[in-house]
């Protein structure tokens, strides 16, 4: 059953509460004061207290677990900012090696085509320009994000210019083979070219047609004479091998050396023979000497130079 609720009624009910309230007694006992000192709570604001008390520490322990994660938060991203600052110090000095590695390679490149246009050799084409890294490094106010997309995309523009320069140096490595082949090879020709004369003195007949000293007719003359007397030194005026060394008709004492390349040279009429069929001569080095064997007037070594079987005129090939 109902009843109505009225002001008397509400005042009357919190008289009773009150009132129905335990109270606890604190009792302070100083040590030398004699005055004793009573407190007196009501389990109501006892409660309370305690509340608020509970209260506090929890609201305390939520504020100090934000405060060090924030702590921690901002030391992992200075850790990321000095980390990223190392990362861009190596960036720098990346970029600084691969300019002085292009620089240098340009260099190279610029001097093996002086060297083709030396020797006359084609340009080299299978050798491409490179590309340098580019672009500016972040400023400091930049973020770590921006630091980092940044750092990502040059690292990725440095491996393929790292890849560039190591395709590059092995074309150029291939282009200075060639030429070092080629030099080597027109080393191999001059030093088996006949350039200096093959004995000391006079030239009593040259190279063409003359009338014979036997049958005073014209005949082809195919080589120098060179008067001297006999036991004079003949040296190979170019490296090669001995393909003949014996006797041959009017020759006489006959040496003949294979110079590559198409060239071949003859020496008649020797006194003496050094060397044998398949040695291998050096230029300068003595092979024989002036002598008077075979058909000739007088002591004197027959001198011929051949361009593949052909004879050629002995004094085009003779510098000194």
């Amino acid at each position: 059953m109902n009843r109505k609720i009225t002001k008397k009624n509400f005042l009357s009910t919190l008289v009773n509460i009150i009132r129905s309230k335990k109270y606890f007694t604190i009792i302070i006992v100083p040590q030398k004061a004699q005055k004793v000192h009573k407190f007196k709570i009501s389990d109501l604001a006892l409660t309370a207290l305690g509340v608020l008390t509970l209260f506090f520490i929890i609201v305390s322990g939520v504020m100090l677990f934000n405060y060090f994660e924030l702590v921690s938060k901002a030391t992992t991203v200075g850790d990321l900012r000095e980390t990223n600052m190392r990362q861009k110090e190596k960036i720098r000095e990346f970029q600084d090696k691969i300019d002085t590695l292009e620089a240098q390679m340009e260099k190279i490149r610029q001097f093996d085509e002086k060297l083709r246009i030396i020797t006359n050799i084609g340009e080299y084409t299978k050798g491409e320009e490179m590309f340098g890294v580019g672009g500016p490094l972040p400023e400091e106010g930049e973020s770590v994000t921006d630091v980092d997309k940044y750092t990502k995309s040059l690292m990725r523009e440095i491996s393929v210019d790292l890849d560039k320069l190591q395709e590059e140096s092995k074309l150029r490595e291939e282009s200075i083979q060639e030429l070092l082949s080629f030099l080597e090879d027109q080393k191999n020709i001059l030093a088996s070219t006949p350039s200096i004369w093959p004995a000391r003195g006079f030239i009593t007949s040259g190279f063409g047609y003359r009338r014979s000293p036997y049958t005073k007719t014209l005949r082809m003359h195919e080589g120098l004479d060179i008067a001297n007397k006999v036991g004079t030194p003949v040296i190979a005026p170019a490296d090669g091998i001995v393909v003949f060394a014996g006797i041959e008709g009017g020759y006489g004492k006959l040496l003949a050396i294979d110079h590559g390349y198409g060239i071949t040279t003859r020496y008649g009429h020797l006194d003496s023979i050094l060397v044998k069929e398949g040695d291998k001569v050096k230029r300068g080095k003595k092979i024989g000497s002036i002598g008077h064997t075979g058909l000739t007037t007088g002591p004197h070594l027959h001198y011929e130079v051949r361009v593949n079987s052909v004879p050629v005129n002995p004094k085009n090939y003779i510098l000194n």
